[in-house]
């Protein structure tokens, strides 16, 4: 869908995205956006959780909000903007563009603004863990500690800085037991972790639900279940590029609703951003076209 109408554009720029390379792009991310719509108001983010306060402020007029950052930002603004009739655009400068890469954007201000500027625009779905919306994916279990041990790297981005945080994570994780509700149905299993796709890469490119989409009305479950650590390492490979799926110790279904619990509670992230540890019980629902994004997707894939 194409939409054309005199909008208000707004830009939030989070400098500290990409481990500071977002600071340094600013000055050019800026005078790209001022060119294509001198009338755009500028936000830059100071803390967590401004992206999305901001986003909240003006989300019920049918502006464009456009977030400079990774999927960490996007998040914040996501988290902001559903309920209301904003739009969102995207120019990717963080360490992780797990997202933008479904929706077809380059990491490059100048082709991702000509992008904003065509005005594609798609009714996505969105998914609700709780209270959280998460654009792209949860993860519960190893990657979860992946992102703890992410957060310490300060000389790596993007997929090395996810792969090194595997392979320390890998030297102090343990299986955990979970029960999963799903289709009236109630069990309890070991499990080595879950993700709950709404895209199809977490992790900077590890195609762990590679059969999502972001407009299908479902979401896409992946149950690693008990591995040990040789299985691990044999895995890690196929889940590069979604060749895991045929594995016997991987569940692989589609589903509106789940429902996941542990007494000593549940390690998550929603987009790579952490949930609070001591959750014991998640519920995570499809919100299906919850949010417009103006998106390159080539016609052909929607």
């Amino acid at each position: 869908m194409n939409k054309k109408s005199s909008r208000q554009y707004h830009l939030i720029l989070n400098p500290a995205a990409g481990r500071g390379v977002a600071r340094k792009m600013a000055p050019q991310v800026t005078q790209l956006v001022r060119e294509a719509f001198p009338e755009c108001q500028f936000f830059y983010t100071e803390k967590p959780g401004d992206a999305r306060d901001y986003a909240h402020q003006v989300s019920m007029n049918e502006d464009v909000v456009i977030v400079a950052g990774g999927d960490g930002t996007i998040h914040e603004v996501v988290n902001g903007l559903i309920g209301g009739n904003a739009t969102l655009g995207i120019i990717p400068i963080g360490s992780g563009n797990d997202f933008v890469r479904i929706l077809n954007i380059p990491p490059n201000p100048s082709r991702a603004v000509e992008i904003i500027k065509s005005n594609r625009h798609l009714k996505m779905d969105v998914g609700k863990a709780n209270h959280v919306f998460f654009h792209n994916g949860l993860g519960i279990g190893f990657d979860a500690f992946v992102v703890v041990e992410s957060q310490k790297v300060k000389f790596l981005r993007g997929f090395l800085m996810y792969l090194f945080s595997i392979f320390k994570t890998l030297r102090h994780y343990h299986n955990m037991r979970v029960t999963i509700e799903r289709d009236g149905v109630r069990e309890e299993r070991d499990i080595f972790m879950i993700t709950v796709g709404n895209g199809k890469s977490l992790g900077g490119g590890f195609f762990l639900t590679p059969r999502a989409k972001i407009n299908d009305h479902l979401l896409d479950v992946c149950i690693f279940r008990a591995l040990s650590l040789r299985e691990v390492l044999n895995h890690i490979p196929k889940a590069l590029k979604g060749n895991h799926l045929h594995l016997p110790q991987v569940e692989y279904f589609q589903t509106s609703r789940i429902i996941i619990s542990s007494d000593n509670g549940l390690p998550m992230h929603a987009d790579g951003e952490l949930l609070p540890m001591d959750i014991q019980r998640i519920q995570v629902d499809l919100i299906p076209e919850a949010l417009d994004v103006i998106h390159n997707i080539p016609a052909e894939e929607l």
